[in-house]
């Protein structure tokens, strides 16, 4: 960018000029100086040569007879202050210029001027120059008005420096540029950029210009048909009328098609025609544009068959079917357009006989332009193949040998025409077999030559009768034990000779004899084979209750707990009984009849009872004694396991055989599910046997041997818990 300024130096250094003048000698008399009232300047009126030369205005005179003046050159100190309008004691002063004109009495008594020391007499003249005028710009660019499709703000600016020139009449002014966009609030799509130039010189006189470019919109958006040209359509409802968009390169755009009917010019016929119709598009600036879009239709299809009709083939008899066939019309359809026509033609072919022949049709369709459809050709074929049906009012029946029959005339029919029948009875078989069987066959034709399937009765004389008992043993019911005799039968049949062709005896035991059965069964045929089977039923009661064989002896045991239980000693008695099945007990009752058996002996008076597979229930006694019936096991306090022989091991008495017993001592047996636990003083279980058999000898569960000391001991029977405390020594 180029700029053309104006341009002056500024600085704020204090300068001082001194100008040495021409004076005469010293004068004697009192002296003073008179100069010119302070003065402003604008930044047009400095001039350096009044400031440095111009003494117009200064005399020396006679202080006391001022009318005395004395012509001399003084000489002027010049003192500039640049001050640049920002000082507090000067506001808006530029620069402060000082003269300073001096005289030299040579009188020690003049002091007036201490910078130049006594015998001088001094006076000062002040300048202030104030800027008070704006820059101004020599050129700004004008107004511009853009199209928006061919306004860029960045190449705008890349291409143009603005041009500016301006200047100042007291230096060189600061230039600054705002920037504003302005959107139109009717259309996005035109805006107003303005520039805004604003020059300011030091004293703050300031002066602004503006450059504006104005985007505009006048542009029409452009209506885009797809596709660009239409294709040409046979028939006016088939028509489809392109998509439709716009562009705007600059705003929104909304398309559509004009309200309303197509257009429609017509041709040759009525279905030969021109749609035209209109669209319209319409930026968001107002800018509308609208074009036509034109689609021919040309009726050049064929008219065609909708629903085909096919060949039939029809029975003479179907009567309905052929008028239907005859009358019977495709459908038919020149697409969108009305107007076609069907011109149907048709002819007959006789067959080999009259009901046997076909029809041809030919059916063409005609459109209202001209244009025809291919022929559509279809036969209708009348024929007789169907057969005369016979019907029979039975299709069989069985007869006993000594019945008769007869049979009444088939219904023999036809679908066209009235058939020809015969019949044919031939036997097979034998009545002594059981398989006499007449059949007699029917066939018909009609005049075709159309031969019905052959219809057969089937008769079949039989001997059904079975034959029958004329005396047959009755049934029995006997007691367990006593005898009985089998009955005979005697048997007969109303046809054949009768023989007995079976007899079986099954006798079936059961647990329970009341449900034991004994059956008779005798079976006879005759010469037809009809069988008749019948059974004689003996049936057994049983209402004794079981005998006990086996003898309760009395039984003697040296502990209570060798006792055995009920079953132990049922298992092993012998019953007599009438039923098959087991004896099985049902209850056992111990009752002490001497003695207390919680604390001494005593003897038990035990009661079995038992019942056999019917039901009939017995008893039976036994009496137990028993020496010794209370658990009381002594337990040593201490052992001496050091292999001598004596008190080795920790033996329980009362628990199991005892030792160093006289002969014939009845003994007790082991006790059976015992535990026995040793612990030691820590709390720790160092030995367990189950079973205890009094064969512990002072070891840990590994058997080694346990350390001598104190141990507590645990043996547990029948429910029951006994402990000690034992001393183990060595």
């Amino acid at each position: 960018m180029t700029q053309r300024l104006s341009h002056r130096i500024s600085f704020f250094a204090l300068t001082t000029f001194v100008i040495q003048a021409l004076f005469s000698p010293h004068l004697q008399a009192q002296t003073c100086i008179n100069i010119p009232f302070d003065i402003e300047w604008t930044c047009d009126q400095e001039d350096n040569e009044f400031i440095y030369q111009d003494d117009a205005g200064v005399t020396i005179i006679d202080c006391l007879d001022p009318s005395i003046i004395y012509e001399l050159t003084l000489p002027i100190d010049v003192e500039i202050e640049e001050l640049g309008c920002v000082s507090e004691t000067y506001p808006g002063v530029l620069r402060r210029i000082t003269r300073t004109f001096v005289y030299e009495t040579g009188d020690p008594l003049d002091v007036s001027c201490p910078s130049y020391g006594a015998g001088f007499i001094c006076a000062t003249q002040v300048i202030e120059v104030r800027d008070i005028t704006p820059p101004t710009f020599s050129f700004v660019p004008g107004t511009v008005e853009l199209e928006c499709d061919v306004w860029d703000l960045e190449e705008y600016l890349k291409s143009n420096d603005f041009g500016l020139v301006f200047e100042d009449n007291c230096g060189i002014p600061e230039l600054e540029q705002d920037f504003e966009i302005v959107e139109e609030p009717t259309c996005s799509a035109e805006k107003s950029f303005i520039w805004t130039f604003t020059l300011t010189d030091a004293c703050g006189n300031l002066t602004q210009d503006t450059h504006v470019v104005n985007v505009v919109d006048t542009t029409d958006p452009v209506i885009i048909f797809s596709p660009i040209e239409s294709e040409v359509f046979s028939c006016e409802a088939d028509v489809i009328w392109p998509e439709i968009s716009a562009e705007d390169l600059c705003s929104s755009v909304d398309v559509d098609w004009v309200s309303g009917e197509p257009a429609v010019t017509l041709h040759d016929c009525p279905y030969n025609m021109t749609l035209t119709r209109n669209a319209t598009a319409e930026d968001a600036c107002g800018n509308t544009v609208t074009e036509m879009y034109s689609i021919a239709v040309n009726d050049d299809q064929p008219p065609q068959f909708i629903d085909l009709l096919t060949d039939l083939t029809i029975q003479c008899d179907n009567t309905a079917a052929i008028d239907l066939a005859l009358l019977d019309l495709p459908t038919f359809d020149d697409g969108c357009n009305d107007g076609a026509f069907l011109i149907p033609d048709s002819q007959t072919i006789p067959g080999v006989c009259d009901q046997n022949y076909e029809v041809e049709k030919t059916f063409v369709v005609e459109d209202a332009c001209g244009n025809q459809s291919d022929p559509h050709i279809i036969t209708i074929t009348v024929e007789d193949t169907e057969a005369p049906t016979i019907t029979l009012p039975t299709e069989g029946f069985t007869l006993e040998c000594t019945e008769t029959y007869i049979l009444k005339d088939p219904d023999v029919e036809d679908n066209c025409d009235t058939p020809t029948w015969t019949e044919q009875t031939l036997p097979s078989g034998e009545l002594s077999d059981n398989n006499l069987i007449e059949t007699t066959t029917y066939n018909a034709t009609d005049a075709c030559g159309n031969n019905s399937e052959a219809a057969t009765v089937v008769v079949a004389i039989l001997d059904t009768e079975l034959p029958f008992f004329t005396s047959f043993p009755e049934d029995l019911v006997v007691a367990c034990g006593d005898n009985y005799e089998y009955g005979e039968a005697f048997y007969d049949d109303a046809c054949t000779p009768t023989s007995l062709v079976g007899y079986e005896l099954v006798p079936v035991f059961q647990d329970c004899a009341n449900y034991t059965l004994i059956t008779q069964t005798f079976t006879i045929s005759d010469a037809a084979g009809n069988e008749a089977t019948q059974t004689q039923e003996i049936t057994f009661l049983d209402l004794d209750p079981p005998i006990l064989l086996t003898p309760l002896d009395s039984l003697f045991y040296q502990c209570a707990y060798e006792v055995p239980e009920c079953l132990e000693i049922f298992e092993g008695l012998e019953f007599d009984d009438c039923s098959s099945g087991d004896v099985v007990p049902i209850d056992c009752d111990d009752v002490v009849v001497e003695g207390n058996c919680e604390e001494q002996a005593c003897i038990i008076e035990r009661t079995y009872f038992f019942e056999d597979a019917c039901g009939n229930q017995g008893s039976a006694k036994q009496y137990i004694t028993v020496q010794e019936s209370v658990l009381n096991p002594e337990m040593p306090t201490g052992i001496t396991p050091n292999g001598d022989g004596l008190n080795d091991a920790f033996v329980i008495k009362g628990v199991g055989p005892s030792l160093n017993t006289e002969p014939g001592e009845v003994q007790c047996d082991w006790l059976e599910d015992t535990n026995m636990r040793v612990i030691n003083r820590w709390g720790s279980l160092v030995f367990e046997e189950a079973n205890y058999r009094n064969d512990w000898e002072g070891t840990n569960k590994s058997g080694e041997d346990l350390p001598q000391g104190t141990y507590f001991v645990v043996f547990e029977a029948l429910g029951e818990s006994f402990s000690t405390y034992l001393d183990l020594r060595r």
